[in-house]
């Protein structure tokens, strides 16, 4: 796996999720930063209709298990300032605990990160 195609993922290449090889877990010394606006991104591209609930299901799932997906640097400051943006991620990637992902719920989740783009 390059990381060109886990930057790929990052921003929306759904596609190439199923041409991973499992072997390939946990790359460490490969980093991605993941940004609020990937996310909400990927939050819009659902509530657009061109991606299904299963496929932003995937990508978070994908993201939560992968080690090179890490927060921007963080300030020292506020150490927990990336972790709503992280949640939003979570809780897409286990509907089955969080709740259903449909439109009301991406939006909820939408609103949790208005926090970054103030």
């Amino acid at each position: 796996m390059e990381k060109q195609n886990l930057i790929d993922i990052l921003h929306g290449d759904i596609s190439l999720i199923s041409k991973v090889n499992e072997r390939d877990i946990a790359l460490y010394e490969i980093r991605v930063p993941v940004t609020p606006s990937d996310v909400k991104n990927m939050l819009v591209e659902y509530l657009s209709g061109k991606i299904t609930a299963d496929d932003l299901n995937n990508w978070a799932g994908f993201l939560c298990i992968r080690a090179e997906y890490v927060p921007p640097e963080i300030n020292e400051s506020d150490p927990d300032y990336y972790e709503d943006m992280f949640y939003v991620i979570q809780c897409l990637s286990t509907p089955e605990i969080d709740g259903e992902i449909n439109e009301k719920q991406v939006k909820q989740y939408l609103s949790e990160l208005d926090k970054y783009f103030k």
